[in-house]
Protein backbone atom coordinates (compact mmCIF):
# COMPACT_ATOMS: atom_id res chain seq x y z
CA UNK A 1 0.00 0.00 0.00
CA UNK A 2 1.34 3.44 -0.86
CA UNK A 3 0.31 7.06 -0.37
CA UNK A 4 -0.60 8.70 -3.69
CA UNK A 5 -2.05 12.02 -2.47
CA UNK A 6 -3.32 13.80 0.64
CA UNK A 7 -6.01 16.26 1.65
CA UNK A 8 -5.80 18.08 4.99
CA UNK A 9 -3.17 15.58 6.15
CA UNK A 10 -5.42 12.61 5.32
CA UNK A 11 -3.63 10.26 2.93
CA UNK A 12 -5.15 8.78 -0.19
CA UNK A 13 -3.67 5.32 -0.53
CA UNK A 14 -3.41 2.78 -3.34
CA UNK A 15 -3.65 -0.85 -2.27
CA UNK A 16 -1.43 -2.77 -4.69
CA UNK A 17 -2.08 -6.06 -2.88
CA UNK A 18 -5.49 -6.46 -4.53
CA UNK A 19 -6.35 -6.80 -8.23
CA UNK A 20 -7.15 -3.40 -9.69
CA UNK A 21 -5.23 -1.45 -7.00
CA UNK A 22 -8.15 0.08 -5.09
CA UNK A 23 -7.85 3.65 -3.77
CA UNK A 24 -8.96 4.79 -0.32
CA UNK A 25 -8.70 7.55 2.25
CA UNK A 26 -7.26 7.10 5.75
CA UNK A 27 -8.61 9.82 8.04
CA UNK A 28 -6.31 11.02 10.81
CA UNK A 29 -7.82 11.39 14.26
CA UNK A 30 -10.31 8.59 13.61
CA UNK A 31 -8.60 6.20 16.01
CA UNK A 32 -6.92 4.08 13.33
CA UNK A 33 -5.29 4.54 9.96
CA UNK A 34 -7.52 1.96 8.31
CA UNK A 35 -8.61 3.43 4.97
CA UNK A 36 -12.11 3.41 3.61
CA UNK A 37 -12.19 2.63 -0.07
CA UNK A 38 -13.63 5.12 -2.55
CA UNK A 39 -12.57 3.69 -5.93
CA UNK A 40 -11.76 0.17 -7.11
CA UNK A 41 -8.96 1.31 -9.46
CA UNK A 42 -6.72 4.35 -9.98
CA UNK A 43 -8.57 4.98 -13.25
CA UNK A 44 -11.88 5.18 -11.37
CA UNK A 45 -10.26 7.47 -8.80
CA UNK A 46 -9.09 9.80 -11.59
CA UNK A 47 -12.63 9.78 -13.00
CA UNK A 48 -13.91 10.72 -9.54
CA UNK A 49 -11.54 13.68 -9.44
CA UNK A 50 -12.50 14.73 -12.97
CA UNK A 51 -16.23 14.58 -12.19
CA UNK A 52 -15.70 16.46 -8.93
CA UNK A 53 -13.77 19.19 -10.75
CA UNK A 54 -16.38 19.44 -13.49
CA UNK A 55 -19.24 19.66 -10.99
CA UNK A 56 -17.49 22.33 -8.92
CA UNK A 57 -16.67 24.43 -11.99
CA UNK A 58 -20.31 24.29 -13.10
CA UNK A 59 -21.42 25.24 -9.57
CA UNK A 60 -19.03 28.21 -9.45
CA UNK A 61 -20.10 29.42 -12.89
CA UNK A 62 -23.75 29.25 -11.88
CA UNK A 63 -23.36 31.31 -8.70
CA UNK A 64 -25.02 34.71 -8.70
CA UNK A 65 -22.55 37.61 -9.04
CA UNK A 66 -20.98 38.54 -5.73
CA UNK A 67 -21.96 35.26 -4.04
CA UNK A 68 -18.50 33.90 -3.35
CA UNK A 69 -18.57 32.00 -0.09
CA UNK A 70 -15.22 31.87 1.69
CA UNK A 71 -15.86 28.54 3.40
CA UNK A 72 -14.50 25.27 2.01
CA UNK A 73 -17.78 23.37 2.07
CA UNK A 74 -19.27 22.24 -1.21
CA UNK A 75 -22.94 22.95 -1.83
CA UNK A 76 -25.31 19.99 -2.14
CA UNK A 77 -25.89 20.86 -5.81
CA UNK A 78 -22.22 20.12 -6.47
CA UNK A 79 -22.52 16.78 -4.65
CA UNK A 80 -25.57 15.88 -6.71
CA UNK A 81 -23.75 16.73 -9.94
CA UNK A 82 -20.78 14.55 -8.96
CA UNK A 83 -23.11 11.62 -8.24
CA UNK A 84 -24.91 12.03 -11.57
CA UNK A 85 -21.65 12.28 -13.53
CA UNK A 86 -20.19 9.21 -11.83
CA UNK A 87 -23.29 7.07 -12.21
CA UNK A 88 -22.52 6.53 -15.91
CA UNK A 89 -18.75 7.05 -15.96
CA UNK A 90 -17.54 5.10 -12.91
CA UNK A 91 -20.45 3.34 -11.16
CA UNK A 92 -18.17 1.49 -8.71
CA UNK A 93 -16.87 4.72 -7.15
CA UNK A 94 -18.15 5.64 -3.67
CA UNK A 95 -18.78 9.33 -4.37
CA UNK A 96 -20.65 9.85 -1.09
CA UNK A 97 -17.67 8.69 1.01
CA UNK A 98 -15.29 10.90 -0.97
CA UNK A 99 -17.51 13.99 -0.67
CA UNK A 100 -18.18 13.39 3.02
CA UNK A 101 -14.44 13.30 3.61
CA UNK A 102 -13.85 16.59 1.76
CA UNK A 103 -16.53 18.36 3.79
CA UNK A 104 -15.00 17.44 7.17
Amino acid sequence: MGVIASHSADPFVADTSVPGTRVGIAIHGAGSWKPFWVAPTPTDFMMLLACFTQACVVECLNRPDGDEAEDESRPPACHNRVAVLLRDRAPEVDAAAFLDHLCQ
